[in-house]
């Protein structure tokens, strides 16, 4: 039998509108998004790296690190469409905020190494 909801699995749909919240959310059983999950997977690895440049005495290495981070997910935000899981607010707020966040890591990175006030 044909299934006209083209299912991309094989799997009969289940007759939802393509345009309900569940099948806009994707939470069909049968569609998994693995991008979402390495997507998630990637980002916490590279801010698991921030920690242990700056315990192996790499401070301002880790603040750039963070800097460039965050840049490249307001760079991400700025190609992705609304209400994916890097969505704060609107599209535009996020941008530009974490173009500002970024660029404010990037001026502070100087100080990162100063001795410490006695």
């Amino acid at each position: 039998m044909t299934d006209y909801n083209q299912a991309v699995d094989g799997t009969p749909s289940t007759g939802e509108c393509a345009d309900s919240p569940a099948a806009a959310a994707g939470d069909r059983p049968g569609r998994i998004q693995p991008y979402r999950t390495l997507a998630v997977v990637a980002v916490g690895v590279w801010l698991a790296a921030v920690p242990v440049l700056s315990l192996l005495g790499h401070r301002r290495v880790a603040i750039i690190w963070l800097g460039v981070e965050v840049l490249a997910l307001a760079l991400i935000r700025l190609q992705r469409p609304n209400g994916t899981w890097i969505a704060a607010r609107g599209r535009l707020f996020d941008v530009i905020f974490g173009v500002a966040l970024a660029v404010g890591l990037f001026a502070l990175s100087y100080y990162a190494n100063l001795p410490r006030a006695q």
